[in-house]
């Protein structure tokens, strides 16, 4: 068994070999030798953030309890990128051309630079996001404890009752070092990061090399072979009937949309993308990294059923598989993985975060407040820089207080499934945003607002079973006893998965809002002028205008869109 002191020496060189290739990446950025990190492997390979530790260790996890239910994770990723030209290349294009910094900034420039409505996506964001940063703090400190812990619960893939706390905090405490030193050096215009990005690229490979080692060991080192392996699957596990029904669709559409609207998926995939061209290498090489990446994960869940301990916990067969066959260099290797696909996506989300808040929460209130004045632009800088570091800090302060509550909830195992469906609350807006002229802040919001409290209600409290806020009571018999507000079964629509429940009335509430609001008012000026700038970003400046000006409107909306169209071209 490998001792702590081992892991724990390999994980601070892995570390430090982080700093040095973002490091390296930043300096060379700085003095404007890109070089290869304009590369569109480095890009693509940095969009491989989506595969979190949830990814690496749950989908052995989910193939090993549902059988082929696990492939949605990677089949909604793959349809968004293979076509790519119909919503990639728009909002890519559109960042570039408006200088677009997150995906609140996106959706506020498009409904007219809502103030409001930038808050509310931030607020979003981060509530979806605070629980799937705990969920990485977790999994890295449990498998750190089973990697260097050895008898009977090793196998079992848990390292005693609870995981450690102060593994976690420690983790936290490096991940907000590494955001800070390579996430906030700079206030850049287009908030890109050179040598973060270099970073993650590298921890998709080590990922990738890790679950791939792993893999091979459980088909030829453990089973003999291919045909081996698939025999010992239980009949249930290949079982196709079951699997490809309104669950299946909902997973699939819920990756899909999650790919666009997760936070870092958009900081990496539009904001850090230095080129439109390079999307046509993603759209090919990323599905190929995700099927690369789950192609041994059958076998990985059917090798742990039939030879670890009965009760072994299938979200760790990655680690405690190798731990069992003593290979103890595949398991570290795979310790490493887990941990790659931890830290890139906390640090890459807590700098979409943390410029989000500063952004549209904190800087906003600044200036209202006069914290700062107006027009000292080194104290406005000055200012960002140390509110994002706040909201980095801030971040994983909340996700590990988060795992402090819930370290022993089983809550968190569906975590990045019930993150997923909160994110995707921001889909009716952009798409909408994208094709429709008339869509506008009211009609956003609204449907924003909505769709996110019925999620909170159907889905993301009802996943405590009780434990927060809606007792078990509630959840049984509605509020008041009223059976038809129950949480997971509202006005009486029962006998559905609650991930198909909540997805249902959510997104069917927040688009019906989304539209009639939308239809209530006329757009104004600047929405008008946004909303061509979006759906016609494709064509040139002076004929989105003048197919703008061509339509009907008032004297004196023309006449401020006509101001803002030549301050624009000035």
């Amino acid at each position: 068994m490998l001792s702590a002191n081992v892991v724990l020496v390999t994980a601070l060189l892995y570390v430090a070999l982080l700093f040095g290739v973002a490091f390296v990446g930043d300096r060379r950025a700085r003095s404007g030798r890109l070089g290869w990190l304009r590369s569109p492997v480095i890009y693509t390979l940095s969009i491989s953030v989506y595969c979190t530790s949830w990814t690496f260790y749950g989908a052995v996890g989910s193939a090993a309890r549902s059988g082929l239910e696990f492939a949605t994770i990677y089949l909604g990723p793959t349809l968004m990128f293979v076509g790519w030209w119909v919503l990639l290349r728009k909002i890519v294009r559109i960042a570039h051309a408006q200088s677009i910094t997150s995906i609140a900034d996106f959706i506020s420039s498009r409904y007219g630079k809502s103030a409001a409505l930038a808050a509310l996506v931030t607020l979003i964001a981060v509530l979806s996001t605070t629980p799937y940063i705990a969920l990485q703090l977790k999994a890295v400190a449990t498998s750190f404890q089973v990697i260097s812990n050895s008898g009977p619960d090793t196998l079992a893939g848990r390292a005693g009752d609870a995981p450690d706390f102060r593994i976690g905090f420690w983790i936290a405490v490096g991940m907000a070092v590494f955001t800070i030193l390579f996430g906030t050096r700079n206030i850049d215009a287009k908030e890109r990061h050179h040598g973060v990005v270099a970073a993650i690229a590298l921890e998709a490979v080590v990922k990738l090399v890790a679950l791939l080692a792993v893999g091979l060991m459980a088909v030829f080192g453990v089973a003999g072979g291919a045909e081996h392996i698939f025999a010992l699957a239980s009949p249930e596990m290949l079982h196709a009937q079951d699997a490809f029904g309104p669950r299946w669709v909902a997973v699939t559409f819920l990756a899909a949309g999650a790919v666009v609207c997760l936070p870092r998926q958009f900081q990496v995939t539009v904001v850090e993308n230095v080129d439109e061209a390079h999307l046509r290498t993603a759209a090919w090489m990323f599905p190929l990294y995700l099927f690369l990446l789950s192609l041994f994960v059958l076998p990985i869940a059917i090798a742990g059923l039939n030879y670890l301990p009965a009760g072994a916990d299938p979200d760790m067969f990655v680690l405690t598989l190798p731990i069992w066959a003593s290979r103890h260099d595949i398991a570290l290797l795979s310790f490493l993985g887990g941990f790659s696909a931890a830290t890139s996506m906390v640090i890459v989300a807590c700098i979409a975060l943390s410029t989000m808040i500063s952004n549209h929460i904190v800087m906003p209130l600044a200036l209202r407040l006069r914290w700062v004045p107006q027009n000292a632009g080194g104290e406005i800088r000055g200012f960002l820089l140390a509110s994002r570091r706040a909201g980095i800090c801030a971040m994983l302060a909340l996700g590990y207080l988060y795992f402090r509550l819930s370290g022993n909830s089983d809550a968190l195992a569906s975590i990045g499934l019930i993150a997923f469906v909160g994110v995707v609350q921001v889909l009716p807006s952009l798409v909408g945003g994208l094709f429709w002229r008339h869509a506008n802040a009211d009609g956003a919001f609204a449907g924003l607002l909505a769709g996110t409290v019925l999620w909170a209600y159907t889905l993301f409290l009802p996943s405590f079973g009780g434990d927060l806020i809606l007792s078990p009571r509630v959840l049984a018999d509605g509020p008041f006893g009223l059976e038809m507000l129950r949480p997971q079964a509202l006005f009486g629509l029962e006998d559905l998965d609650p991930l198909v429940h909540a997805i249902f009335w959510s997104l069917s509430v927040n688009t019906l809002l989304f539209v009639l609001v939308s239809l209530r008012r006329e757009p104004r000026p600047l929405e008008r002028l946004q909303a061509a700038l979006f759906v016609d970003v494709f064509r040139t400046a002076a004929e989105a205008a003048a197919g703008l000006l061509r339509r009907s409107a008032a004297t004196d909306d023309l006449s401020a869109l006509a101001q803002l169209i030549l301050g624009a071209d000035e």
